[in-house]
């Protein structure tokens, strides 16, 4: 079936365009005169502005998705349509694939789907807590509400996410600089020194000489140092990939020095806020639970809440449940089941999710002042090693004169 782009009014005498599937262009004009649109043009589109599908769709951060959730939310808020709404987002959104999306989502709405439906025909670029808060806004008529929660979500979220980023950032770089620190000096400073050496006839002290193996089978055999990273590499993701190798990858993120109770608090943080959010929204507690479950981004944490949704089926709450899985601290497991009791579990989500993410905040800044002398002191360490493997002979030497 071909498609037809066009250009027409409203009834207001906005400008309106989009793309529209008709069996031949005398439908499609049938189509757009019973939406009640003045038709100004309108032409078969070509190949190429309709195969984006084909380009690969990058995903949308988060802060894209905050701004035009609030954009959304500020125009229906004001009285326009919202296909109206959606036709001018497309216009002035900077993301590409966004851009795209919203174009698809404008077309759906004009085919007679509701928002929540169009949103959902793209599951990898559109979160499933955007679709489930949308379908409730629609059907309680408060959209402009939904989408100025899910804008502070998603603000919430990219910022947590950046802190967290910007904290690994700067040992990932560090360690970069010393492995490339001591490739160089095992490559190519070492040998040098040891023809001078050799040409002395110094002998070696045994911790030379286990450098300079280093250095020989580097030069030698770097071949199957490359061999051994790309095979590594390749058996963890393959391992990640596997129920199994996920759910002990997600344990051990929990439980390792550290980084564990930075994950551990990301963990409660997103969960209360996405559920907060949900509920606030008027998503059931099941169907919100369901999105938690697959936003969770740990096997521990979904496990908990599938079995707290089986003990909410059964006419109990899901305080229990959670507390079993070991992620959650007692004041969560509390605040949460006297938020089940008093019906304001929402709120109380809400203060846990502000909480912790003060909590990040605090840790991500005690890491970064604690990781840095660490790194500086193992960089060190190790090139200052290498030189005194090196410099040993030459004290051999002095000391001999």
């Amino acid at each position: 079936m071909p498609t037809y782009s066009y250009r027409a009014r409203d009834l207001s005498g906005q400008q309106v365009k989009g793309l529209l599937e008709a069996e031949n262009r005398e439908a499609a004009v049938e189509r757009l005169r019973e939406q009640k649109l003045f038709i100004t043009a309108i032409h078969e589109a070509r190949a190429s502005s309709i195969t984006w599908r084909t380009i690969r769709q990058e995903k949308i951060p988060g802060r894209h998705m905050a701004v035009f959730c609030r954009q959304f939310s500020t125009m229906i808020n004001a009285g326009l349509p919202v296909l109206t709404s959606l036709l001018i987002l497309k216009e002035q959104t900077e993301n590409r694939t966004l851009r795209q999306v919203i174009g698809q989502v404008a077309q759906d709405l004009q085919k007679g789907e509701t928002l929540a439906d169009a949103f959902r025909a793209h599951p990898k670029l559109i979160p499933d807590l955007m679709v489930n808060m949308v379908e409730a806004g629609e059907v309680g008529g408060v959209l402009d509400e939904v989408l100025s929660r899910l804008a502070v979500h998603f603000e919430k979220e990219h910022a947590m996410r950046e802190k967290v980023r910007s904290a690994m950032t700067y040992p990932v770089v560090v360690l970069c600089v010393a492995l490339l620190a001591v490739i160089f000096l095992l490559t190519f400073v070492l040998p040098a020194f040891q023809g001078i050496l050799t040409n002395l006839g110094v002998e070696m002290p045994f911790l030379t000489k286990v450098i300079l193996g280093i250095s020989a089978f580097l030069r030698t055999f770097w071949y199957l140092g490359l061999l051994s990273i790309t095979l590594f590499a390749v058996g963890v993701k393959k391992s990640l990939a596997t129920e199994r190798g996920r759910t002990v990858w997600d344990k051990f993120t929990l439980k390792a020095p550290v980084l564990g109770a930075l994950t551990q608090k990301v963990i409660i943080s997103r969960f209360a806020r996405t559920l907060g959010t949900l509920l606030k929204g008027g998503v059931p507690i099941l169907q919100a639970l369901e999105v938690v479950k697959r936003t969770a981004g740990n096997r521990v944490v979904a496990e908990g809440i599938s079995k707290a949704q089986v003990n909410i089926r059964d006419g109990g709450g899901m305080a229990g449940p959670l507390a079993e899985c070991g992620v959650f601290p007692p004041m969560v497991i509390q605040m949460i089941a006297i938020g089940e009791e008093t019906g304001v579990l929402d709120s109380l989500l809400e203060k846990l999710s502000d909480f912790y993410d003060g909590e990040v905040d605090n840790m991500v800044s005690r890491l970064s002042s604690i990781i840095e002398p660490l790194m500086i002191l193992f960089l060190g360490g190790i090139v200052g090693f290498i030189i005194l493997a090196i410099l040993l002979p030459m004290f051999k030497i002095i000391g001999s004169i």
